[in-house]
């Protein structure tokens, strides 16, 4: 058999299946191995071996696909704060639900990042934020919280933990302080302003 009667035969190579998952896969793979910035449309169809103008029949555009992946990270999250949450209560239970987020943070560092963007949809935020906030507000006011302060002191804490996770994935406390005493400070100092206050 000829070289070129071989090729004729040569079984033709299988296109890539590509659906609405499969570009939120492939996007969710180059974000956690490069970053944010260096997802694009024209990438994430390089990756996928489709033209551009393929991914718009399976996403609207880049913001959806971001703003999925915010919501995903946030499921994923909470998802891992609930398991943590069972039998916990108070103080000790705000140190495992912190502790979640922080090693999520070092695990998925951009996945983390998005987290603290502005949502382009705040209701599927919220909805998707869910059981991470359930299980922050039963440990808060296991900690002896007034319900009114509730909300307030989920935000301090989550606002508090995002800066200390800025911090520790940029490597500043290997030059200063003690990460771990920074944390229980945090964890400490926002309990306590919210019961005395």
């Amino acid at each position: 058999m000829t070289a070129s009667e071989q090729k004729s035969t040569a079984p033709a190579p299988r296109r890539r299946r590509v659906n609405h998952e499969a570009v939120i896969a492939a996007a969710q793979q180059m974000v956690d191995e490069l970053g944010p910035d260096a997802l694009t449309m024209t990438a994430l169809a390089s990756v996928l071996g489709v033209r551009v103008s393929s991914l718009y029949n399976h996403v609207k555009g880049l913001d959806e696909i971001k703003n999925e992946l915010q919501l995903r990270a946030m499921r994923e999250l909470g998802d891992l704060a609930k398991r943590a949450a069972m039998g916990r209560t108070g103080v000790d239970g705000l140190r495992v639900l912190a502790r979640v987020f922080v090693d999520y943070a070092a695990k998925w560092p951009h996945r983390c990042r998005s987290l603290t963007r502005v949502p382009a949809d705040t209701a599927a935020f919220s909805a998707a934020s869910a059981e991470a906030g359930e299980a922050l507000a039963v440990m808060i006011r296991t900690a002896g919280v007034a319900d009114e302060r509730v909300l307030q002191t989920q935000l301090a804490l989550f606002a508090a933990i995002s800066g200390f996770v800025t911090l520790q994935l940029s490597g500043f406390f290997t030059v200063f302080g003690n990460a771990d005493d920074v944390f229980e400070q945090i964890l400490r100092g926002a309990v306590t302003a919210a019961v005395v206050g």
